[in-house]
């Protein structure tokens, strides 16, 4: 395994009242914003400053790459919360520095469990945003997957993309992959990425149904690639792949396409979600902005010259600002549908954001989960009007099974950037 010298970061509660909190600027590395959300979790995470650790999603798997807890959920979920801890402290992090938990299960009830025992190894003032949705596992039997965003050791690596001794090309750090020795896994695929302090571009899903020639995952990935290059940037550069496909069995055969993308050395961590789409795949990216090319506004939406732009969503958001807002799924918080549902949902994220020094013009990346296609039709609906069309956040909207709440259908998860630039 790949590691560097953990400097301690200390996570901090930000002591507010759910509707007596002062926007201000974050000068500790993370600020907890728990709002009304459930105890054991925040409405939003603040982060200032610090590395990130993104890590690939985790199943309830012994070293041996055995089911663990076939029978029992709970045992699913320990294993895959001992998993998860392991490939932290592997990458300089802890569970402890939580940013952001994602839950991917089969049911309910799994999310709000998922949250009790993650509650009982945490300090009480470690509360990250988690985000949920219902998919199918790529492991038959399992009922609960991890992955997650943590902070990272203060001040990141001094050596290159894969902890070698060059840094990136501009001498600045580069993103360092690991694996952990300890966790199952497949050894030329990273369990976790160290994004150094910097910029962050956030690429928007490409969707692709392959031709006759090239297969989907090839012809996204190639289409990725090439907006990559738009930036100036390469495979060396990217800290995650998300993957929406269909069906998630085939989650494997995907892993060994990708890894054609990143030539001598390890891919990046990968997460799996089964969409309920009409082509059988959509993949996202997020690379490093290095310093060579992270000069300039703390926020920037592009979209390459030969594409056509869209009012709802860009292409690429490119995250310069200092302070970067983590915000959990949000639900509409009574059982509904349709556009009183949207409006909800849009609702509880404008105030969110007012809380936690943001706003609409300032969001970076969007997640929309629906479960129906009334759900997605309101969403299509609902947001032209919240957003600024010059500056719509980089997103995909996904089709799922179920949503992680009973009686709803869309969740809707964000990352904004702090209204007041840096």
């Amino acid at each position: 395994m790949t590691r560097f010298p953990l400097r301690a970061l200390t996570a901090v509660v930000l002591a507010a009242h759910a509707f007596g909190l002062t926007p201000c600027r974050a000068e500790r590395p993370l600020q907890y914003v728990p709002l009304d959300a459930p105890e054991g979790m925040s409405q939003a995470v603040i982060v200032h400053g610090v590395p990130l650790v993104h890590t690939r999603q985790l199943l309830p798997v012994d070293a041996a790459g055995r089911l663990v807890g076939e029978n029992s959920t709970d045992e699913q979920i320990e294993q895959a919360l001992s998993n998860l801890d392991a490939v932290l402290k592997d990458a300089g992090s802890g569970l402890n520095q939580l940013v952001r938990l994602h839950v991917y299960a089969l049911a309910p009830p799994t999310i709000v469990r998922v949250r009790e025992l993650l509650g009982k190894r945490l300090d009480p003032s470690v509360r990250p945003a988690i985000t949920s949705v219902l998919t199918p596992l790529p492991l038959g039997g399992a009922v609960v997957a991890l992955d997650a965003v943590a902070a990272g050791p203060d001040g990141g690596p001094d050596g290159g993309p894969d902890g070698g001794p060059d840094g990136g090309p501009d001498g600045g750090p580069g993103v360092m992959l690991t694996r952990t020795e300890a966790v199952a896994g497949t050894e030329n695929c990273a369990d976790a990425a160290v994004l150094p302090a910097g910029g962050i571009a956030y690429l928007s899903g490409v969707p692709d149904e392959g031709g006759l020639t090239e297969s989907a995952v090839v012809r996204a990935m190639s289409t990725l690639m090439r907006l990559l290059a738009h930036l100036e940037l390469g495979p060396e550069h990217v800290v995650h792949v998300k993957v929406f496909l269909r069906p998630v069995t085939s989650a494997n055969e995907v892993l060994r396409e990708l890894h054609a993308f990143f030539p001598d050395r390890m891919t990046p961590p990968v997460v799996f979600v089964e969409w309920l789409a009409s082509v059988p795949i959509e993949i996202e990216l997020v690379a490093q902005l290095p310093p060579s090319v992270a000069a300039g506004e703390p926020v920037e939406y592009f979209t390459p010259p030969e594409v056509r732009p869209h009012h709802v969503f860009s292409r690429v958001a490119l995250m310069r600002a200092d302070r970067q807002i983590y915000i959990s799924s949000q639900y509409a918080r009574e059982p509904s549908r349709g556009e009183p549902q949207a409006i909800h949902v849009f609702d509880q994220l404008q105030e969110i954001l007012d809380k936690t020094g943001s706003d609409m013009r300032h969001l970076v990346k969007a997640t929309y989960y629906t479960a129906d296609h009334d759900a997605a039709r309101w969403v299509d609906r609902v947001r032209p009007g919240r957003f600024d069309p010059e500056r719509p956040p980089a997103a995909s909207k996904v089709m799922v099974h179920a949503v992680g709440m009973d009686g709803r259908t869309l969740s809707v998860d964000m990352i904004a950037v702090a209204s007041g630039g840096r």
